[in-house]
């Protein structure tokens, strides 16, 4: 039997925050706040591993449990990081210990008025052979909103 094709396929969400690029950017690069946006046990998720070494050469790992059972990991390397501007890494997904994605992940953030303007663009091999591109979108929307909720409830703190 032969491997499913590789499904190549990109996408670039866009998301303003009223906060500053600091403290966006610290969502990403503190462990503590990412497990809550990004790691977080929510809608069904469970988190069993979160680790979370942020800088050029370090790496994150999150595994779990999706919504409706199943197992989902994701493991992913930073490779170029400027503080409060941008971020470039790459991750590599499963599913049910199945090869399910590989992907190269640029932020950007850049100040817009008195927040920030955070540019997703991620570039996706999905080893599925089918295009999940429209799904990750609908994620990375999803997630990109979680950060806004966390930075909301730390002003409140």
């Amino acid at each position: 039997m032969s491997a499913p094709d590789i499904v190549h396929a990109s996408l670039t969400v866009t998301r303003d925050y009223d906060h500053p690029p600091e403290r966006v950017f610290a969502a990403w690069s503190s462990a503590e706040a990412k497990r809550q946006w990004f790691g977080a046990d929510s809608d069904g998720f469970e988190i069993e591993e979160y680790k979370l070494d942020f800088r050029p050469g370090g790496s994150e790992r999150c595994h779990g449990r999706k919504p409706g059972g199943g197992m989902f990991s994701n493991d992913g390397v930073y490779h170029y990081i400027v503080e409060n501007e941008k971020i470039v890494l790459t991750y590599y997904m499963t599913i049910d210990g199945a090869p399910y994605s590989v992907s190269l992940t640029i932020i950007e953030l850049t100040q817009h008025g008195k927040g920030t303007r955070l540019k997703l663009i991620e570039d996706n091999a999905f080893l599925t052979g089918v295009d999940e591109n429209a799904g990750r979108t609908k994620g990375w929307t999803w997630v990109l909103g979680r950060i806004d909720e966390e930075l909301n409830r730390q002003r409140l703190s």
